[in-house]
């Protein structure tokens, strides 16, 4: 009697390890593929941020075109176009759309820096790696078109002069 329930128990065993196994290699398969999935969601978010890019900055040279030969028919147009009343802040920065628009937005209204992971969450995407390295590097870009600062590595806040504010990330002036 002993002996069939050790049997038996053999065989339950046996068959929960070949389960065991068999899940564990659907489980490796599946993390390959969602790793797979994050590489290539991550290079497109990359690939529709920098194609933004571009698209702003044509829609700027588009424009600086047309101004200038506004500008040269009314006699004007000879001094620093980057200059003219508004101090450090660039005259022209290139315009946010999507997430990059959210993101400054966000900053904007925040009291503090926040990291790629933190604006994210507060945007409600998914807390995923392709879209964390996506925002960083939007926020990158924003550093270099002039909407944000990196206060310290990963931490950026608003940058000074943006719709009204004053010092790097502080508080509104107005």
């Amino acid at each position: 009697m002993v002996t069939s329930l050790l049997m038996k128990l053999d065989r339950a065993e046996e068959s929960a390890r070949q389960e065991y196994v068999e899940l564990s290699g659907q489980m490796e398969e599946l993390q390959e593929r969602l790793a797979v999935a994050e590489r290539r969601l991550e290079r497109l978010s990359i690939a529709r941020e920098e194609l933004t890019a571009l698209e702003a900055a044509d829609e700027l040279a588009e424009a600086g075109r047309g101004e200038a030969s506004d500008d040269d028919h009314a006699g004007a147009g000879h001094g620093d176009p980057g200059v003219a009343g508004h101090g450090e802040v660039p005259q022209e920065r290139p315009i946010l759309r999507g997430l990059r628009k959210d993101a400054v937005v966000l900053l904007a209204s925040s009291d503090e820096p926040l990291r790629a992971r933190e604006v994210v969450r507060a945007l409600g995407q998914q807390d995923v790696r392709g879209q964390v390295e996506g925002m960083r590097a939007r926020r990158k870009r924003l550093v270099v078109d002039g909407w944000l600062v990196e206060r310290e590595q990963g931490l950026f806040a608003i940058a000074s002069g943006v719709n009204g504010f004053a010092g790097e990330g502080g508080a509104a002036t107005s």
